[in-house]
This record gives C-alpha cells, structure tokens and sequence, in this order.
C-alpha cells in the first residue's frame, strides 16, 4: 500500500504582509488601511504539465464564508480567539461584510476589511466553503455565534464564542438516501495582524471529507461494475479534523453508522481504467471497519453469461511485518485523502485488490518545464542496433546476442532505472554499462552501453532515462523498450487450471501433452507466453474448443474444453504460434484420459453403515479381485468401497451381481457399496462375483468374489465308537441297540453361528427312554464352536419312539439342525 504526498489544493499565495516575487523582490502590496487581500491559486488544470488530481467540481467555490477570531496574541492558544463577525461571498453587489470571488487566470481573488477591536489585534481567518449551515456532531445545529467586545482601554467588557468551541463544527447528517455531492465542503484557516496597512494572508483550503478512485477494466477482470457504496459509514464529517467519537457497541450493530446510497457507476473511463471520484465518503475510525460495497456483473468464465453479484471489500492494509496467516488492519479514513482501489483480479465470490492512498490535493498553479527537460533519444549505435517495430516510437527488437549504444541528449545530468513490463524476474539479458557524458552545445549527451545475451523468448526490458531535475514527473523521462528476436512460444501450467482428473504436462517445451477425461465439459488450461502475440490452430474443432480466458503482460491463458466427448478425437492438437513468425510454434497434444481399474478396500465408514453383527468385512486378495465371505441368512450385509482415480463423486464407479439374489447398491456416501442377501434361501452357498465398473470405460473392471456360507449348524460323525449309530443322509439315524449293549456313540455338532438344545432330558423321557445321554455336555454352542455329545442305552429297553433333537440357530433365519434317532 502506498502514501504519497502532492502539493496542497487552493493554497493562498504569500504569507503575512508582503509576499517574494519569483525573482527574490519583494512586493508591496497595494491597497486600503486594513485591507485583507485573499488571492485563491486554482487547479492549473488547463496548464501543461500540471498534474492537478481534482475535478473542475471538486475545486469549484459555491459559497465561501470568512469566519474572524481576534485575540490579543499572535501565539495565542484556540481558547483565546474569540468570534468578532462573518465575511461571505456574494456573486451580486457586495454589501456589509460581503465579498465577491474573482477569477483571475488560474486563481481568485478576494478581498475584505475586517472590523478592529482595541486590544484584540490578532486576526484567525476561518474561511468554510461550501457548506451553508453550521452542525454539531450530534446532527443538531451548532450553537448561535456570539461576537467578543471590549472595552476602550482593550480589555474584554464580554467574551465571545472560542475558536476551539468554533472548531467542534460538523457538516449536516446524510439523510438514508443521501450521498455526498460536489460542490464539496472545504475549510482553511490562517492567522494575521490588524496594522493599519494593505495585507496579504496564505490559506489553504482543504476538503472535509475522501474520496475513492475505482481501477477496473472489465476486458481483463470480466467484472462491470454498476454501482458503488460505503458500509458502516460515519454520516457526517468535522469541519476541522477532530477525531470523529469512538461508536458504541459492535460496528456493524452502532447507530452511529451507517451504509451510503449506491452510487451510480458511470463516467468516461468506467470500467475501462480509473474512474475517479466513483464515491466521496466521511472520515472515520479504524475501529468502524468500514467496507466498499461493489455491486455489479460478473462474466462467469465457466458460461460466459454475466452473474449479479456484490462484493464487501474492507478497507485495510496488510502490515509490511504481517505473517501470510495474520488477519489485515483496518484503517481510518481520513479527510482530504484520496483512496485508490485498484482491483487486479476477480472471481465469482472474491475481488482481489489493492488500496492506495494519497493525498487529496491540486497542484496550485503551473509547473514550468525546464528547457528540454525530457531526454531525447539521439541515436542508437554499434555492431548490433536494434530496429524500431513497426508502429512503435519506443519499442525496439534486438538481435540474439550483441552490444549496441544509446546515446540521449538532456538538459542535465541522467540517471536510469530498468525494469520488467511482467512481474518474472528475468532481465539478466540485457545490461547496462557504465555510462560516459560531455557537453555538446550547452546540451549533457550520455552513451549508455548496452549487452545483450541470449535474448531470444525473453520478457521486455525497459530502460527509463531521468533528467534527475525533473525526477518528480514521468511526463518528464523517457522510457525505451527492448525485446529480443521473434521465439517460440513458452508454456506453463496453470494453477488449479483442470477440471478434476485431466493435467498437463509442459517437460518438453515444444511438445506440451495434456491428459483429459473423455467427457463434455472436461478442460486443461495452459499459460502462454509470447511476446509478439499469438495465432491458435485447433486440429479437431469438432470435438474440442480453445480460448484465451486471461492476459497478463505477454503471458496468455487459454482453456481448452471438450465440447462432443462423443465425437473428440484422442491425440488432438493445438499449435500456438507466434504471430509475426510462424515458423516458431509449439504444439499441445491432448491424449484422452485411460480409465483407471476401480481399486476395492474394506468400508472405511463402519461408523455410519454396519454391516451384519454375525458378518465379517475382512477382504482377501488384492484390491482389483478381491474375495469375502457372507453367511446365508436373510438380509446379511456387509459393505466394501470401490473407487477410482478419475473421480470421487456418485456414480463414478458402477457395480454389477452375477446372482440377482445377491444385491449390490451405492450407498449416499459415493463409493461405499452394499451388499446384501435378501432372502437366505434363493442363494446356494457358494461363490457369487460382484464386477465393479470404472464408468467413464465399463470395460475397465475390478472383481470381488462373496463365498456364500450356510449358517446351519452341521453333525460330524468320524468321532471312534460309533459302530452302533448309521446315517442315513437325510438327517435321520438308526441306532442299532445290540451293538450300543457294549458301546456309545458320539455326536458332534458345530454352529457357525452358535446354536442352542432347548432340553438334555425331555426328549428322553417317557417311550423314548430307551436312550440317554452321557453326562452333562452343554446346551448352548458358542458361535463357530461345537459341541459333541456321547449317547448310551437308556433306562427303559422296551421303549421303541424316535427321538427328536432340535438345535436352534443363534441368528434368527440363519436355519435350525434336527437330528431324529431311531431305534433298530
């Protein structure tokens, strides 16, 4: 953030009673006993040279009025100054304690004689342009002026208004609809002695309130501005500088604030440089935190179609100490300042922007041009002088490599500075030597020598010459640009410039690739440099389409999108070639994107989707054929994620079952899977294979293989001992009771799931006595435990009635074991 300080605005010429001529004489003026001569230097707008930076109507004097304070003192304190009467500005004949305003060239005159009070010699001159009533901060009228008298020996018979309660004056408050207007209010104070003779006092005019320069050229920022605002605004301004009062409570909630009216956007350069005087604002405190309100159109560079959009930018200032993470300050705004936003980028949500901040003041007058004070180029000599380009004054093509001289004619003595016309830092191909001068016809003519070197595709350099009398004012130096021969264009990647998936590659120069997804809409985006402009040949213009989106020196940003996916070829082209020489060209190759195998990994989102408690989500093999296990029991679920490089989004890989009985869903989480058995008994245990899709190429796959396992619980018979029990393969055994007279069998029963026996005793009981069990084993099996249970003769031989054995699953569906034994 810059600030500057200018010349001061209407400043009075001289001071006291005499004023210096240029020429160190000493002029008296002319004119009545007591006669105060006011003489108002104007902008010097029409002058050459000048560089006035107010408006006609920012320095226009609707109505002046002179305020006198007399004290008895040239060095008395403001308390001491009291009120004796009011001068104003007339444009009919002059009355009692009026005065006309006089132009005169660039300036205007005055003149008034003030009345005298004995003792009170000492005059302050208040002069208050434009502002026809007084106000209090609060926004009520100021306070009635009361005049100081004295008494005939000089002492004071009744004290007057104080300068320093004058100095509590403010401007009226904006109305909600208002906005600050030109002609503005200004004010101005100086101090002189009644002497009996013709006087000449200096008072600068300053203005009460600031103003806001708006730098934005739509073609580059795709911004157009309509309208502009100020957020938490004071609505009124001191007319003297005091320190406007701390608000109360948060600024965006104080009563004390407010937010101007829009102001309309328009004038000669809006939206195509700086607009100057977009807004005029109060003084504020930092503490305010007051913002602009930029209202108007944004080109959106996805559709080119203009968005209303609004932005808040808050007037701050970045501290040269500030780490990247700090927050910015806000600043005060102050009065007679000119506040210069110049806005160097833009997005639909953003304004990226600098403050600047200068004073608000004319340049008074005429600047005199010393004789041939701009340097003037007389020759360019050497083994290698560069040629002028065509259609350029002071643009200058240099060859590859050589030394050539440039020899300027000044007024005085030069000095140089050299410079970019970009930010890059690369000029170490073209120096300066040290420079030689003499006198030739009262005129310094300096020989800078100059090297170049390796020149070809390098940025501009420019060299400013500076008469070192006339630094002050660029119109005064002369500046010449160098570039080197006509090159190939040189590409860059752009940062965040891809849309997701696609990237470019610029490892050869000549020879750039891009890798783009083969879909509508997809885009790379590549930096351009060239400093000689560019042609851009589009080899499948069908498929594709290639646009410059930005500029920035002689770098160049073009977007290339597939507009037909269906229809764009791979391997197309695009040549950049430099415009004044064809022949150097580089081409960018755009290869379609391979889709990439869909990678399987266990659900890493167990906290929002749980599969089956009896399930397990392990995965076996590797993540393009991946394997699980599910058990057959109505609704198992369990959950996997698939995903690919391409894209994270729903959708972006597809799932397929080679069973419909086992389904396969995308969960609202893109890339987590269910998968579910619905109903247990349409599904043979088995394998099923689950085919995930990468769905920019289907023929891009990944494999899970489900083992579907039953859930049952299941009999092993290889146990020793049992020769007296046969299976007979349909869940049926026969007990042959003339073997178990000397032996016992043994069932084992394993549950995948757990599983429990209801009763060890009721279904002995009764006709079935003739069986038992052996001991106590356990009723309840432990899932994938077993359990094994040893059979003996029973009680009662004589009884013959099957028994039946019941184990019921622990999951419900996952199916029940029932053993019947039967007596031989």
């Amino acid at each position: 953030m810059k600030k500057t300080y200018l010349m001061l605005l209407l400043a009075l010429a001289g001071f006291g009673s005499s004023c210096t001529n240029d020429d160190d004489t000493t002029e008296i003026p002319v004119g009545a006993a007591n006669e105060i001569q006011l003489v108002f230097s104007g902008s010097g707008e029409s002058e050459e040279y000048t560089k006035a930076i107010a408006s006609d109507s920012e320095n226009q004097i609707e109505n002046l009025k002179v305020y006198l304070f007399a004290a008895a003192s040239a060095n008395a304190a403001d308390a001491d100054y009291e009120y004796m009467e009011t001068w104003t500005k007339t444009n009919a004949t002059p009355g009692d304690k009026q005065f006309l305003l006089q132009s005169s060239g660039s300036s205007w005159k005055a003149s008034i004689k003030p009345g005298e009070l004995k003792g009170l010699p000492y005059l302050t001159l208040v002069c208050v342009a434009n502002q026809d009533n007084l106000f209090a901060a609060d926004g009520n009228p100021f306070a009635a002026l009361t005049a100081v008298t004295t008494d005939t020996d000089g002492a004071i018979a009744m004290n007057g208004t104080s300068l320093a309660d004058f100095k509590a004056a403010y401007t009226a408050k904006l109305a909600a609809d208002g906005i600050i207007k030109t002609p503005l209010a200004m004010t101005g104070t100086n101090t002189t002695k009644i002497s009996g003779s013709v006087s000449k006092v200096a008072i600068t005019l300053k203005r009460v309130m600031a103003r806001f320069d708006i730098d934005n050229t739509t073609a580059t920022s795709r911004l157009t501005i309509k309208s502009v605002a100020l957020g938490q605004g004071r609505p009124n301004g001191s007319l003297f500088g005091a320190t406007p009062g701390a608000i109360t409570g948060a600024p965006a909630e104080s009563a004390d604030l407010m937010t101007y009216t829009d102001v309309p956007f328009t004038g000669e350069n809006a939206n195509q440089g700086t607009l100057e005087s977009a807004i005029y604002v109060y003084p504020n405190l930092a503490t305010d935190q007051s913002y602009l309100i930029i209202k108007g159109a944004y080109s959106s560079t996805l559709t080119n179609q203009p968005v209303d959009v609004t932005y808040n930018i808050p007037i701050v200032k970045t501290p040269a100490e500030a780490k990247p993470g700090d927050p910015a300050n806000y600043i005060a705004i102050n009065a007679n300042s000119r506040y210069k936003l110049r806005i160097t980028d833009v997005t639909e949500s953003n304004i990226f922007s600098t403050f600047e901040v200068e004073d608000w003041t004319s340049g008074g007058g005429v600047i005199i041009k010393p004789e041939n004070a701009k340097p003037e180029v007389k020759e360019l000599t050497g083994d290698n002088v560069p040629t002028l380009l065509p259609g350029m004054d002071t643009f200058y093509r240099t060859d590859e490599n050589g030394t050539f001289n440039i020899v300027i004619n000044s007024s005085g003595e030069l000095e140089y500075s050299r410079a970019l016309l970009t930010k890059v830092e690369e000029i170490d191909w073209l120096t300066v030597g040290d420079a030689t001068s003499e006198q030739v016809d009262g005129l310094t003519v300096t020989t800078y020598p100059i090297t170049i070197a390796d020149a070809a595709g390098k940025r501009p350099v420019s060299l400013t010459f500076i008469n070192k009398a006339a630094s002050y004012d660029p119109d005064l130096q002369t500046t010449l640009t160098f570039v080197g021969p006509a090159a190939a264009p040189v590409p860059s990647v752009v940062d965040k410039g891809n849309s997701d998936g696609n990237e470019v590659d610029v490892t050869s120069l000549d020879a750039p690739t891009a890798t783009m997804v083969k879909a509508n809409g997809s885009y790379v985006s590549l930096n351009v440099f060239c400093v000689d402009g560019l042609d851009v040949t589009l080899s499948d213009e069908t498929g594709y389409s290639a646009k410059a989106v930005a500029t920035e020196g002689f770098t160049t940003t073009y977007r290339i999108d597939i507009i037909d996916a269906k229809n764009a070829k791979d391997a197309a082209t695009v040549e950049f070639k430099n415009k004044v020489a064809d022949t150097n060209k580089i081409t960018l190759t755009l290869n379609h994107k391979k889709a990439s195998q869909p990678t399987i990994a266990a659900n890493d989102q167990t906290g929002t989707y749980a599969k089956s408690d009896y399930n397990d989500e392990t995965l076996g093999g590797s993540g393009s054929a991946a394997t699980a296990n599910m058990f057959l029991v109505d609704g198992s679920t369990i959950y996997v994620k698939a995903t690919c490089t391409e894209s994270q989004e729903a959708g972006a890989v597809k799932a397929e079952s080679a069973n419909s009985n086992l389904t396969v869903s995308e969960t609202a989480t893109p890339g987590i899977f269910e998968i579910k058995i619905p109903t247990a008994s349409l599904l043979t245990a088995g394998n099923v294979v689950v085919t995930f899709k990468n769905a920019t190429d289907e023929a891009v796959t990944s494999t899970l293989t489900i083992t579907a396992k039953s859930a049952v619980p299941t009999v092993d018979l290889t146990a020793d001992g049992n020769n007296a029990i046969t299976d007979n393969n349909n869940g049926s055994y026969t007990v042959d009771m003339t073997t178990l007279d000397s032996e016992t069998f043994t069932l084992t029963v394993e549950a995948p799931l757990g599983a429990s026996l209801a009763s060890l005793t009721t279904p002995f009981e009764g006709d079935k006595a003739w069986l038992q069990i052996d001991g106590s084993p356990e009723t309840t099996i432990s899932s994938n435990g077993s359990v094994a249970y040893t059979f003996k003769k029973g009680t009662d031989d004589t009884k013959s009635a099957p028994i039946t054995l019941t184990f019921t699953n622990a999951v419900t569906g996952g199916g029940d074991l029932t053993i019947t034994l039967s007596k031989n």
